[in-house]
């Protein structure tokens, strides 16, 4: 694991303790990682003493996170053989092991269950394509199959959804809270577990039918430029605004910029550097590419619309281009010619279309420094794009658990925005949006 995954899975999984120790520690034992990976916060979280469901859409990632369970469990099975402690820790005073349940202590829906569990808690693998439905369907499978023999099927919700065959429960029975969080839930993976969360909070089933219920979340999203433009924006205060607030593709791209941390050590300003190189050095290319596009639109007798696409490096000359590695970039020509070489283009051949800067190297350079100039200008605004889409996210939840608790007479819940990780150490993305119930005290 890296300094900077080490960092936030520490960081996060902690956060997620103390929310429940302080919250309702002695009553929630289920937590749902959304887009797990490889699987680094979910063992955390299990090691807490939770009982973990892990969700990606990556088969490849949910077998990589498999074998990592499977050495730990071999390293646990080893230390058993030489008479240690299989549930020992490096540091048994870090509040990031400290399991916040005893051994003995399960949900009340699964201590009647011959299921066996330890106080380093359990966890479940999944592959599936995530969406709303889908992962409250996931939950609701996994909850349901702890007493598959005890619950009757019927016809019913979940959240917003009709599901036939779910799980049918006596009045009596509590359905199983649950937390629901997510690790840089990628593009439009966060507003989906949102959904799904708000679905399960306003929708509450029949007495009898619901077996699981959304208690709190902690979800930390990322790369905003793989939003669908639906999106945003999400909230009534945008979505009623005249003109309605949008963000085209390559402002989504800049929310990702962190320009307060360019210049903290040697190492970033050297990355920095190449950073905004190969944006300048592919924005200077991009007549070229647009020769290539207009030529084999004319072969093909196609057209393409690329508006949604400009400004963000992604039409299809450029994804033609595609990745270069860092050498390409190490000055003007060595990146010409690696890119014209890929493309299978001849600049001999369309001398005559090309601006002048292409082989003018005074005036390239002024080019280079304009466009330099532009893009730090460009990046400096991203933290107040990332804003945006967190207030708009925040200020949408706000709207949904007002409505849904006054019509359907819910447990009032709040939301917060938590500044989670340091920046410093790579964590670009580091404000968590949490959603508790009102009763459960803030934390700091």
């Amino acid at each position: 694991m890296s300094p900077k995954k080490e960092h936030e899975v520490s960081r996060m999984s902690e956060y997620i303790n103390q929310l429940l120790c302080t919250g309702s520690a002695d009553t929630i034992h289920h937590v749902v990682d959304v887009g797990s990976g490889q699987g680094y916060l979910s063992r955390a979280l299990q090691n807490l003493g939770l009982h973990v469901l892990a969700l990606d859409s990556n088969e490849i990632q949910t077998s990589g996170a498999e074998r990592w369970k499977a050495k730990e469990a071999a390293r646990r099975q080893k230390q058993l053989k030489k008479g240690k402690d299989a549930q020992s820790v490096p540091d048994c005073n870090d509040p990031l092991f400290q399991p916040h349940v005893a051994t003995s202590v399960l949900s009340a829906f699964t201590a009647s269950t011959n299921i066996t569990h330890s106080h380093m808690g359990s966890l479940t693998h999944q592959t599936i394509c995530i969406n709303p439905r889908t992962l409250q369907l996931s939950i609701h499978d996994w909850i349901f199959s702890y007493e598959d023999d005890q619950i009757t099927d019927c016809t019913g919700m979940i959240g917003d959804f009709l599901v036939d065959n779910i799980g049918q429960r006596t009045a009596e029975e509590k359905p199983v809270p649950v937390v629901m969080v997510a690790l840089h839930a990628c593009g439009s993976l966060t507003p989906d577990v949102l959904r799904a969360f708000l679905s399960n909070y306003r929708r509450p089933s029949a007495p009898g039918l619901r077996i699981w219920t959304a208690q709190a979340l902690v979800v930390v999203g990322c790369c905003y430029n793989l939003m669908a433009l639906e999106d945003f924006p999400l909230s009534r205060s945008l979505r009623e605004r005249t003109p309605v607030a949008t963000l085209p593709l390559a402002s989504r791209h800049l929310a990702a910029q962190i320009p307060s941390q360019w210049l903290r050590n040697e190492t970033s300003v050297r990355k920095t550097s190449l950073a905004i190189r190969k944006v300048v050095f592919r924005a200077l290319l991009q007549p070229v590419l647009e020769i290539i596009g207009a030529r084999e639109a004319s072969a093909n007798r196609t057209s393409h619309d690329v508006k949604e696409f400009h400004g963000a490096g992604q039409t299809p000359e450029n994804r033609q281009l595609g990745k270069l590695p860092d050498a390409a970039y190490k000055d003007w020509e060595t990146f010409l010619d690696c890119a014209t070489s890929k493309t299978g283009v001849r600049l001999d051949q369309i001398t005559t279309q090309l601006p002048a800067y292409i082989h003018d190297k005074h005036r390239r350079r002024q080019l280079e420094s304009a466009l330099s100039v532009l893009h730090v200008l460009r990046c400096i605004m991203g933290p107040a794009i990332e804003s945006l889409i967190l207030l708009d996210r925040y200020e949408w939840i706000r709207e949904e658990l007002s409505q849904s608790s006054e019509a359907q007479e819910s447990s009032p819940m709040d939301v917060d925005l938590v500044n989670l990780f340091d920046q410093a150490t790579g964590s670009g993305r580091n404000v968590a949006i949490v959603i508790k119930p009102r009763e459960w005290p803030n934390m700091i």
